[in-house]
């Protein structure tokens, strides 16, 4: 279907029969890349402003009103709001040299006393946050490089652990790895952060642009809410550390973190001057707020514009395979130059909230700040772009978790970009991508992914549990007889295979279920079926026993025993499997065992 965003410009956004109808063809255009950036390059050429009609109408209901209290009437019509896409407009309210545009839009998320909701010159406090801010977190680079590549590997673990992956979730994964070794939180804590980091980016991605667009009144109040558990542990952890509380502390010492490192909770708590608890607690979940969803975003951005150029895509596997192993080897200046380029064009951070204030504080004008469009050609010089972060060059009201950020994105996108044959995954109905999702055009929320996960763990399991039927007594000890007379049978096709690393049988739940364990290389269903010609008599007798077998004799229907494995496979718990050597096949362990002088 064409695009709506076709000659003449704008024209079906001008003619739209109504407000309501305006507002759902903006979000449909904001919602895709390709389109948003056509309309950002329309709006420039005239002008640089848009005003367009808000769902957010308001006033906000509240439950501090009495039933005496009159209620303000609610607005019924659309409320217009101005989107910018004018470079030097965007820098001019970002760095708000006179004080005539406010950020207080954020203050509904938590009270309007954290770093973001702040206006720089118009309070103390978000001085004072930052001073704290760069205090605590003033880390040298290579100590952030070395927590992110620990964060990696923790993510990796479960989230690159089978073929499918979703690079929003690895990211996602990594981010709160990191956040967690960085602030100071216990393991036991992992849950608690991962639900506040989540319920707070969508309620700041609602709050920045959704509520223009849609209806969701559950957004900010879960936010707040899952946010205020989070700020009170913080807190809690921030005081432990400030006494060197050992039991309050348990749980909270990681050993994959740089030598000597200090959590930015225990600076926090042992931090000389005046700040109260509660702000302390502050700047640590709302770094971490911010950290989480925009290096989720970052990678997601850059992973998908390297399959879109061939160019791009083969320099970053070129940068990936000349790094190695090693991450002193890293060529972060090459990463950081190719994400840029990426990011540039689709920024983390496409969208700012601004409101025009006058003498008294009130606000006149709101705005939609489109930091994609601003970075596209009227002033962006190349580099790491400042808007790619949300401020213009010496803004005071800077993006505070970049520094972070850069070390994390580049180690999230290195190792995806290391994986054998990474592919984008396909959409089994009709063989299409499916692509990186977003809400709104703004937070990432999946990218699917495929790669050879045989390449980096040779091994895989398998558990297949079946019911043994009635008598159970009785066909529990006909299935011992089968595998104590087939045993020499068995050993030998497990020998002759040369992909099994161990196999054994057991029987669970009072000796009323047999269960089939493997440890195995290669693929599921070449290993199976070989199974099925070589001891498919054996498991014709095994299947005598149990409730519902296959089709019998198996060597005859191999497919049919290879559906019924795959039926009664358990999987591991959260697909969680360790391998001490993942590189090495059983043929690979038996040739070096042989050339040692050890018998196999």
């Amino acid at each position: 279907m064409e695009s709506p965003l076709t000659d003449p410009p704008l024209k079906a956004f001008t003619q739209a029969s109504g407000d309501d109808a305006r507002n759902r063809l903006l979000r449909e255009w904001i919602s895709d890349d390709a389109d948003r950036a056509l309309l950002f390059k329309l709006i420039n050429d005239r002008g640089g402003e848009l005003v367009f009609p808000s769902r957010d109408a308001g006033p906000r209901d509240c439950d501090c009103w009495g039933l005496e209290t009159p209620r303000p009437q609610p607005v019924l019509v659309h409320k217009p709001v101005c989107l910018v896409t004018d470079r030097s407009l965007i820098e001019e309210m970002l760095l708000n040299k006179e004080g005539k545009y406010s950020n207080r839009v954020y203050a509904e998320l938590g009270g309007g006393n954290f770093m973001l909701a702040l206006d720089p010159r118009a309070t103390d406090g978000h001085r004072a946050q930052r001073e704290a801010y760069h205090h605590c977190f003033s880390y040298a680079d290579s100590t952030i490089a070395k927590l992110s590549h620990f964060a990696c590997e923790a993510a990796a673990i479960m989230s690159l652990r089978a073929p499918e992956f979703d690079l929003a979730l690895f990211a996602e994964q990594a981010a709160l790895r990191f956040c967690q070794k960085l602030m100071g939180y216990a393991l036991t804590d992992y849950r608690l952060l991962e639900t506040a980091m989540r319920a707070g980016y969508r309620a700041l991605v609602y709050q920045v642009l959704g509520r223009h667009f849609v209806t969701d009144p559950t957004a900010i109040p879960a936010g707040k809410m899952e946010m205020g558990r989070l700020l009170r542990r913080t807190s809690e952890l921030i005081d432990a550390y400030a006494v060197d509380d050992e039991d309050a502390l348990k749980g909270t010492k990681d050993r994959a973190v740089p030598d000597g490192f200090a959590p930015v909770m225990s600076c926090l708590g042992k931090l000389p001057g005046d700040l109260n608890g509660e702000h302390r607690a502050i700047i640590a979940a709302g770094a971490a707020l911010g950290t989480v969803g925009n290096v989720q975003a970052a990678a997601c951005i850059a992973v998908q514009s390297f399959f879109r150029s061939d160019d791009l895509f083969n320099k970053a596997r070129a940068l990936a395979q000349s790094d190695g192993n090693d991450r002193e080897t890293l060529n972060f200046s090459g990463w950081q130059k190719l994400i840029q380029d990426s990011l540039r064009e689709n920024p983390p951070i496409p969208f700012l909230p601004r409101l025009e204030i006058d003498e008294q504080g009130n606000a006149t004008r709101e705005f939609l700040l489109a930091l994609g469009g601003g970075t596209q050609g009227n002033g962006s010089n190349g580099g790491d772009d400042p808007l790619i972060w949300g401020l213009p060059l010496q803004a005071s009201h800077w993006c505070a978790g970049q520094a972070l950020a850069w070390p994390l994105i580049v180690e999230i996108v290195r190792q995806v970009m290391r994986l054998p044959a990474l592919e984008e995954r396909l959409d089994p109905e009709d063989a299409t991508v499916i692509g990186l999702k977003k809400r709104w055009g703004f937070a990432c929320e999946s990218y699917p992914l495929t790669h050879r996960r045989d390449r980096r763990v040779a091994q895989a399991s398998l558990n297949v549990a079946m019911r043994l039927k009635s008598p159970v007594k009785d066909n529990a000890d006909r299935a011992r007889e089968v595998i104590r007379s087939g045993a020499p049978r068995i050993e030998e096709a497990l020998r002759d295979a040369r992909h099994v690393h161990f196999a054994w049988f057991e029987l669970i739940e009072s000796d009323t279920v047999l269960v089939l364990h493997t440890v195995y290389d290669g693929p599921f269903s070449a290993y199976i079926q070989d199974f099925a010609l070589k001891v498919g008599d054996l498991f014709d007798a095994l299947f005598e026993c149990i409730e519902n077998p296959p089709p019998m004799p198996v060597d005859k229907f191999p497919n049919d025993f290879v559906a019924h494995i795959q039926r009664h496979d358990r999987a591991p718990a959260m697909g969680y499997f360790f391998s001490a050597y993942p590189h090495s096949e059983v043929a690979h362990i038996l040739r070096n065992e042989t050339n040692d002088g050890v018998r196999p």
